[in-house]
């Protein structure tokens, strides 16, 4: 069968204004249900009150009710005495007040005599302390405009108002069609090839969060004859169709060719990354959509395309995130003719918002779950120029960002235990961590884009781990070093190591696999640094080109046979159940600017790390040494 191609792309502006109009005079049908079950629903009809509140004059405190006249010419000299019934009686907070009683003296000003009696002493004028009929809302009084989603307040007014049923907006309808012959579910044991389906669990949910009834139907193989007959039910039952995976361009993805069939393909390809192989469509005057498999493609195209679309139908507009302004340091290149949505993180460094890119791709979830906003790239643009101030579409909480501490540096499975640590103790910051390397990790402090760098570099020359690099980098400034850890370093390899693999040297056999880290991390550098030293040319090492970002990472190649052995730390290699050859205990130190030694967050952290009970969740990982965790060095 010939490969499918992408229909002429579309900008994103005229995608969506071609989809949101097509079905923006898609009419939902309306129920009436009960107020006290608003909540989240949309009403279809204005909302009036039906009775005034106070429906009465009503005390607005505690007291007692008098006429005003009698109390006008009440001093401390003179006071003015009233008995009670006749002159006077007493009032809680929102009792009616009688017609012959005009004011309210709050209980403080009275003076009680005797039971019968109490004693003025100073005149109150006339309504005061009274609340007026219809003070909180009057009769025919517009509640709730057209198209409001209901909250708590909208349903006290209207209970308060004798609004005890409400006309809303039925939820629509929607079903979600997971579609692959290599999906599985999160529940199922996992052979080689299978991938796991969470794309149609995170859709269900946020169609739950907009309201939507959601059909979530099993796992469809790849299967022509199924889909569509799977497709045409749905579309029939429901107001809206998704389905998921497909919407591509490969051999079995047979979403675009089934509703070019049953309907009008409205586009397929968007100038967005991630999200470009969408598919709108039309089928018997429903919207029928194809998101792609990749899930941060398949979730930005949901709040891009899909969300709007309820909100249209409930006649209100799209919900925009919070947007900041925020300075990017570094270069962020991007292709000309695509919009492109980067996920960043967000610091507060030295009184300024910094955004740091994370890494891209459609299928890393890690990222979005670590990710605090979105940094678009316009269509025209060829990226970020360095040091430009941004727009940032804010993913979370903006006053928590700006005290949230961010590190870049080095990987190591400590990290995490530090991270729990800090929210187990409802620290007043969060922490941030994002894992490129330890050289990458000093560079982007000393851009300014971190607070903290996680760094273990070895100096060939002296033996002496990061000092040399501090010399390198911030020549002139004084920083700070805090030892994390001591981790042992070596060989990762197979349970039983078969190749007994014991030194380097092993390493140039001609059978054996090896799997390298990437250039710049600190792994790399001891690498190469024994390389070196035992006159191996890396050339002879077979898989030195090839790389991994992190330990786990190069474990799991050799546990799976890619790889006969990895350069790694100990933790690394239990966690996958691999074997481990030491070689070298390594000094992990986490560096930052002297003067933020002061910094209320970074002593919290520092006497974290000291902590005996960060020490022991760090020993049971295997390979660690925290004897001197925590300490502190200042380097000039």
């Amino acid at each position: 069968m010939a490969r499918k191609r992408y229909l002429k792309k579309t900008s994103l502006k005229e995608a969506q204004h071609k989809f949101l109009t097509k079905f923006a005079d898609y009419e939902l049908s309306t129920e009436i249900i009960k107020t006290s079950k608003t909540k989240g629903r949309v009403n279809s009809k204005a909302i009036y009150a039906k009775r005034s509140s106070p429906d009465f004059y009503a005390s607005a405190m505690d007291g007692i009710a008098v006429r005003s006249e009698s109390t006008n010419y009440a001093s401390e000299r003179d006071p003015v005495l009233l008995k009670k019934d006749d002159d006077f009686i007493y009032v809680d907070t929102g009792d009616l007040i009688p017609d012959d009683f005009n004011a309210v003296i709050k209980i403080e000003d009275v003076v009680e005599v005797d039971q019968k009696t109490v004693e003025i002493i100073k005149s109150i004028p006339i309504w005061n302390n009274i609340r007026s009929i219809g003070e909180s809302v009057i009769k025919k009084q517009m509640l709730v405009p057209t198209n409001t989603e209901i909250g708590v307040f909208e349903i006290g007014a209207m209970l308060e108002a004798g609004v005890v049923e409400v006309e809303v907006y039925k939820r629509p309808q929607i079903s979600v069609i997971p579609t692959g012959s290599e999906l599985v579910k999160p529940e199922d044991d996992l052979k080689k090839g299978d991938l796991i389906d969470f794309n149609s669990t995170m859709i269900d949910l946020l169609l739950k969060e907009s309201e939507a009834i959601v059909k979530k139907l099993e796992i469809v193989k790849d299967d022509y004859q199924i889909i569509k007959e799977k497709i045409i039910r749905e579309n029939k039952e429901n107001d809206l169709t998704i389905i998921l995976a497909g919407s591509s361009a490969g051999k079995e993805d047979y979403t675009l060719k089934i509703l070019s069939k049953l309907g009008k393909i409205i586009l397929h390809g968007v100038d967005i990354m991630p999200g470009k192989p969408l598919i709108l469509a039309e089928v018997n005057n429903k919207p029928v959509v194809g998101l792609p498999g990749y899930p941060l493609s398949a979730l930005l195209d949901f709040h891009l395309f899909i969300e709007p679309l309820i909100k249209k139908w409930y006649g209100q507009d799209s919900y925009l995130p919070e947007k900041i302004n925020a300075k990017v340091l570094k270069k962020v290149p991007s292709t000309p003719g695509l919009k492109e949505f980067i996920r960043v993180n967000i610091a507060n460094i030295e009184e300024r918002l910094v955004a740091i890119p994370q890494k891209r791709g459609s299928a890393s979830m890690n990222t979005l779950i670590n990710a605090d906003g979105l940094l678009p790239i316009g269509e025209s643009k060829e990226g970020i120029r360095p040091n430009s101030i941004s727009k940032i579409y804010l993913l979370k909480n903006k006053k928590a960002l700006e005290n949230q501490i961010m590190m870049i540096g080095s990987h190591d499975l400590s990290i995490d235990i530090l991270r729990d640590l800090i929210r187990k103790r409802r620290s007043e910051f969060d922490f941030k961590i994002q894992s490129v390397g330890s050289m990458s990790g000093l560079i982007s402090l000393k851009r300014g884009e971190c607070h903290l760098a996680g760094s273990h570099l070895l100096d060939p020359v002296s033996g002496e781990y990061n000092v040399s690099y501090l010399d390198k980098f911030f020549s002139g400034q004084k920083l700070a070093i805090i030892n994390f850890v001591y981790r042992d370093q070596g060989f990762i390899v197979k349970k039983g190591n078969p190749k007994s693999i014991k030194s380097i040297g092993d390493l140039v056999k001609k059978d054996l696999k090896y799997i390298n880290r990437q250039a710049g991390s600190g792994t790399r550098v001891l690498f190469d640094y024994l390389l070196d030293k035992n006159n191996i040319d890396c050339a002879k090492v077979n898989g030195y080109d090839k790389e991994e970002v992190n330990h786990i990472s190069a474990a799991i190649q050799v546990t799976r046979g890619r790889a006969d052995t990895a350069m790694g730390i100990k933790s690394a290699a239990v966690a996958v159940g691999a074997d481990f050859v030491p070689i070298k205990k390594e000094k992990y130190d986490i560096i930052l600017k002297e003067e933020l030694l002061d910094d209320l967050r970074i002593k919290e952290i520092i006497k974290i790390i000291k902590s005996n009970e960060f020490k022991k969740e760090v020993n049971t990982l295997g390979g660690y040494d925290t004897s001197k965790s925590g300490s502190v060095i200042v380097h000039s």
